[in-house]
């Protein structure tokens, strides 16, 4: 089912709603799988375009949890993967999905 998904967060900090609904929407497919990273399995929801040339533009979510669901939309949260100089860390990350 295709959604327009926003993202809540920037580097695990809380956006506010305007700057959420003013910026970038992904528009794409929501896909639930499994993954095994350094032998621990992991839960992710991913977002994959309409369009298969065209990249995601966000992140993967790993292990994600319904936090809410309305008629037309559904809110998820879980943790995004970030690379930085130290090497690979997580932090918390939110997505608000929308019917188009």
């Amino acid at each position: 089912m295709k959604f327009r998904v926003y993202v809540l967060r920037h580097a695990g900090r809380r956006l506010c709603w305007r700057a959420v609904h003013n910026g970038p929407a992904h528009v794409g497919h929501l896909v639930s799988h499994a993954v095994d990273l350094g032998g621990e399995r992991y839960t992710v929801l991913s977002l994959r375009p309409a369009d298969p040339v065209q990249s995601p533009g966000i992140a993967d979510l790993y292990e994600p949890v319904l936090v809410g669901f309305s008629v037309l939309a559904l809110r998820v949260r879980g943790f995004e993967r970030l690379e930085g100089a130290a090497g690979a860390y997580s932090v918390v990350q939110e997505w608000h999905c929308e019917l188009p």
